[in-house]
């Protein structure tokens, strides 16, 4: 519980960004009563392991109107590191319990993140520093390298393993720089 904790105060460092006068007014902005609670629904489930499930029954009304104003729906069984941010949580985000991600993912909202096909623990993994655009999809299992950019709109269906690559399109493919180009290819 104790891990969930450090990792929801540099959630809100995260939240904050360098406007650190936000402090007195984002306690009930929706990104941090998300995150808020998907950092409680962790710890609860990483101290109780596969009974939380049923354990939570009782607190569905509770995440229901959570869910409603928050606009987060992120799985208690997804393993998020610390940095998590939304920057826009009323345009809606999803992420699976499958998903591994490392620190400070982003997503600026109207984001899934998700399963296409069957998974297994550990197949869906995302890097550290990522960040998804507006309306970006992920959808595993794949896995993707540390400082990706999903642009706006983008679809992701494949892994992508270059660290610092700019994945754009539907399916998104990394983006390539115009001096990587050849001049028939201009």
């Amino acid at each position: 519980m104790g891990t969930q904790l450090r990792y929801f105060f540099q959630d809100v460092r995260s939240l904050l960004g360098r406007h650190k006068r936000r402090i007195l007014v984002i306690w009930f902005t929706p990104a941090f009563v998300g995150i808020w609670w998907y950092r409680l629904e962790r710890s609860l489930y990483l101290l109780l392991g596969k009974s939380y499930g049923i354990i939570r029954i009782p607190l569905l009304p509770i995440n229901a109107l959570l869910l409603a104003y928050s606009r987060l729906d992120i799985n208690y069984k997804a393993d998020i590191g610390p940095g998590l941010a939304v920057k826009h949580p009323s345009l809606g985000v999803v992420v699976s319990g499958y998903v591994i991600a490392g620190r400070n993912l982003s997503m600026v909202g109207g984001n899934a993140i998700g399963v296409a096909k069957r998974c297994k623990q550990g197949e869906f993994i995302i890097g550290d520093n990522c960040t998804l655009s507006a309306n970006a999809v992920v959808l595993g299992p794949l896995t993707l390298a540390n400082d990706i950019l999903v642009g706006a709109s983008s679809c992701v269906v494949k892994s992508c393993m270059t660290d610092g690559a700019v994945l754009t399109g539907v399916p998104a493919k990394p983006m390539v720089k115009e001096a990587e180009l050849s001049v028939f290819e201009v």
